[in-house]
């Protein structure tokens, strides 16, 4: 599975009305907001899912190295990557 099909996958399982108002977006633009859109969605995943305090701050460090890693072009989540030409 590609970034773009990982994100896209992410966004749909969220079953929220904006998934569905980005099918209306040009291509690229589509693919910018559905990665941006599924980065929303994992992190939002580890603060309602994780009733460990710690462990959420864990997993949500991870995530802020995963994104400077997308900034400095060596990410490794599959959102990350989609993000990488927006960034």
């Amino acid at each position: 599975m590609n970034p773009d099909q990982y994100c896209q996958d992410k966004a749909a399982q969220s079953g929220s009305s904006f998934y569905y108002s980005f099918l209306f977006l040009p291509p690229e633009k589509r693919r910018a907001i559905t990665a941006l859109y599924a980065y929303c969605r994992e992190v939002d995943d580890v603060v309602d899912e994780c009733s460990d305090a710690d462990l959420a701050r864990t997993k949500l460090a991870w995530w802020r190295q995963e994104i400077a890693g997308a900034f400095s072009g060596a990410p490794q989540h599959p959102v990350a990557n989609a993000l990488m030409p927006v960034v």
